[in-house]
């Protein structure tokens, strides 16, 4: 083993292990993209034999494509969850090795101070000490000042909700005008009570999907 592997190998098998993590996470992380994809294309693939059956009359075979479609968009949303959860954690580790080079030139930088100290009488640096407190603790009050956003952090906040609020609104009403045909009508209840059978969404579908092939 050469000297630089031994002063420097513990450093590398741990860039190592980071990197295989990371690659480990996005390999996951691409699994599920392409998983959701096909389920999307799965659901959308039920919605369509549920058409065809109900242009045949088979309510039951509708009604089963449609569960079908129903437990593929779960599979889907839990797909979404899982893939949330890798991104966080790959932006965990790229943190957590910013932090650690943040201690590292501290480190260097406290090594600094202290070889300067010791070129200097105990009393300069007693008296160079409460100097630097001092000026350590108004350069740090002037900083709050000068940092604190926490007023334009509420309002952009409070911009985001309502946004994201209105905009997932807005698809909720465009995607049931592209299910069932027509808008919902003001004050109509889209939201079903807590506790509700399951299959109750099923059969609202099933019905609008029956008076859209009537009316067609």
């Amino acid at each position: 083993m050469g000297v630089k592997s031994w002063l420097f190998g513990k450093d590398r098998d741990k860039g190592d292990k980071e990197t295989e993590a990371i690659a480990q996470l996005k390999k996951r992380l691409n699994s599920l993209e392409i998983e959701g994809r096909n389920l999307l294309r799965k659901a959308e693939e039920q919605k369509a034999v549920a058409k065809s059956m109900l242009k045949q009359g088979n309510k039951i075979g509708a009604k089963q494509a449609l569960t079908r479609s129903s437990l593929h968009m779960q599979k889907y949303n839990q797909n979404q969850n899982m893939s949330l959860n890798l991104s966080t954690q790959i932006d965990t580790i790229s943190s957590a090795k910013s932090a650690a080079a943040t201690v590292k030139a501290l480190k260097v930088g406290s090594k600094v101070v202290e070889t300067t100290l010791e070129e200097v009488s105990p009393e300069d640096v007693e008296r160079t000490m409460i100097e630097m407190d001092d000026q350590r603790d108004r350069i740090s009050m002037m900083n709050e000042a000068l940092s604190d956003t926490t007023s334009l952090e509420m309002d952009l906040d409070g911009e985001f909700v309502d946004s994201i609020d209105d905009q997932l609104a807005a698809l909720g009403i465009e995607m049931q005008s592209e299910s069932h045909g027509n808008l919902p009508e003001v004050g109509a209840n889209t939201v079903s009570p807590e506790g509700e059978n399951d299959n109750t969404d099923i059969t609202d579908e099933l019905k609008a999907m029956q008076k859209e092939l009537e009316g067609g």
